[in-house]
């Protein structure tokens, strides 16, 4: 984008030009945001399996020692 004076309507190629920087920064940041939550998943996954696991372990029945 060329240099422009502060107070310098756009013209129409530098509309443009900010038009597609401004894509580009959309899909970078949705490429990112969905990353992130596809992230999310696999740790709430995760985080789900481990408390089932544990609430299994102490489901079971505790074997009692014979003396």
């Amino acid at each position: 984008m060329p240099n422009l004076k502060h107070g310098e309507p756009l013209q129409g190629r530098d509309l443009i030009s900010l038009a597609q920087k401004l894509a580009r920064d959309a899909e970078k940041h949705a490429i990112l945001s969905a990353s992130l939550a596809s992230q999310a998943d696999r740790l709430m996954v995760a985080g789900l399996r481990q408390l089932e696991l544990k609430q299994a372990d102490e489901a079971k029945p505790r074997r009692r020692a014979v003396a």
